[in-house]
């Protein structure tokens, strides 16, 4: 493309930016249908419209509780133009390894996100209607989060491996910290973006932090701003020693009591907020830190693939009368289990959803449970092995722990590398 052509093409670029970011700014509910099919941005052969921008700018205004005014949308913008952005990259990315997600997949995980919100099925797309939020731009966040794990999974992991030496090295810290204190930690990270005003990212940082503190459930406002991995489990950064963390979070990790949310902090590469939970010396045993060995049994409830209700009773009447040990468990769970479904090696109690979790915590070694409904499914679970709590992981734990430390960091480089390589034209 020679000069001038160039330098024509961005000043037309800048005066549509005008328009565009005037919409985006002003505090309204919907926007002239004209300036809906604007162009907000260009990320390689897909495009990002003035509608897509203002729609997530609006679910990020209802999901956080956060005043409807034009610094707040300002502050907003550098936020919701990466996360589009990053989305068509994910989705772009999983086109290219033919990868693909099917709606049950999708809704499954819309179903986990009302779950931790304490919300019934379906109530979250019935609020974005009663708020006038085109439902689209939440499940389009939800698809490309989901298509994105499957290619962590199935592409990157390839890449991965943990050795010997690495889970020992861990185990022998662990040994060392053992009696000092230990912090379940959330977290909410905002980085410091191309193009994004640090004073932009400090302000957001700071309503998020006090609306935390409100009573806005923490995990909600991490889903949907924070720009960590661990935005997926609503921030959870699980149990921490303060010394695992970077010096600036150690610190405030210290001035804190359990249940405080705190003020934005300052690290290299942005501002985080942290909540926590709460804290113990690492040697204190707890029925959460038992280790199981289960054997589970997926039966779907929605999506294609979903049992019809007189096959599902029947099957939970038999998985109830005919089942005794963790073989037949396996092996009922090849012939008519879901996704999922089979053998689970070793994992801490504490580390199992909350449903399932009370029900492990109780039930005896080599009997199966009573059915358990969660979101797209009705499960059975059997416990083939428990080890009490040593205070201490299991050399597997571990190694789960260092290959999802390492999965994520991949995940990271691999987005930098693709946001690198692409053609991105923001017009705003």
């Amino acid at each position: 493309m020679n000069r001038l052509l160039f330098n024509s093409i961005l000043k037309i670029t800048a005066l549509m930016g005008v328009g565009c970011l005037l919409a985006i700014t002003n505090p309204q509910p919907s926007i002239a249908q004209q300036d809906a099919v604007r162009i907000a941005a260009v990320v390689n052969e897909d495009v990002i419209t003035l509608f897509d921008v203002q729609s997530r700018i609006q679910l990020f205004l209802i999901t956080s509780g956060l005043e409807d005014t034009v610094e707040v949308r300002q502050r907003l913008l550098p936020q919701v133009m990466n996360a589009l952005i990053e989305e068509k990259l994910k989705l772009q990315e999983a086109r290219r390894e033919e990868i693909e997600t099917e709606e049950n997949e999708v809704l499954s995980a819309v179903q986990v996100i009302e779950q931790n919100n304490g919300m019934s099925s379906g109530a979250f797309f019935n609020m974005l209607a009663e708020q006038g939020i085109d439902s689209g731009t939440f499940y389009s966040q939800v698809e490309a989060d989901v298509v994105w794990l499957r290619v962590v999974r199935e592409i990157l992991a390839r890449d991965i491996s943990v050795s010997e030496e690495e889970v020992n090295t861990v185990i022998d810290r662990l040994k060392a910290n053992q009696g000092k204190p230990e912090y379940l930690l959330g977290e909410i990270f905002l980085p410091l973006g191309l193009g994004s005003r640090e004073a932009d990212i400090f302000g957001l940082a700071q309503q998020l932090a006090e609306r935390a503190r409100s009573g806005t459930p923490f995990q909600a406002l991490a889903q949907q701003f924070s720009q960590s991995p661990t935005a997926a489990v609503g921030g959870d950064l699980g149990w921490t020693h303060s010394g695992d963390v970077e010096p600036e979070l150690e610190r405030a990790i210290l001035r804190m009591k359990a249940g405080e949310t705190s003020e934005p902090i300052r690290t290299a590469s942005g501002y985080t907020i942290l909540a926590l939970r709460d804290q113990r010396a690492t040697a204190e045993a707890s029925p959460l830190m038992a280790g199981v060995a289960l054997s589970q049994i997926y039966l779907p409830t929605v999506g294609r693939t979903a049992l019809s209700p007189d096959r599902l009773n029947q099957l939970t009447t038999a998985i109830q009368t005919q089942i005794f040990s963790c073989p037949q468990m396996n092996d009922w769970a090849d012939e008519v289990g879901g996704p999922g479904s089979g053998p689970v090696d070793l994992i801490r109690v504490g580390g199992l959803p909350e449903a399932i979790r009370d029900t492990v915590m109780a039930l005896p070694v080599g009997q199966v449970s009573q059915p358990v409904d969660i979101a797209g499914a009705r499960l059975f679970v059997m416990v083939c092995d428990r080890q009490e709590d040593s205070g201490l992981p299991s050399q597997n734990q571990v190694y789960s722990r260092l290959e999802s430390a390492k999965l994520d960091t991949v995940s990271r480089q691999r987005l930098r590398d693709l946001r690198r390589q692409a053609l991105i034209d923001v017009r705003l």
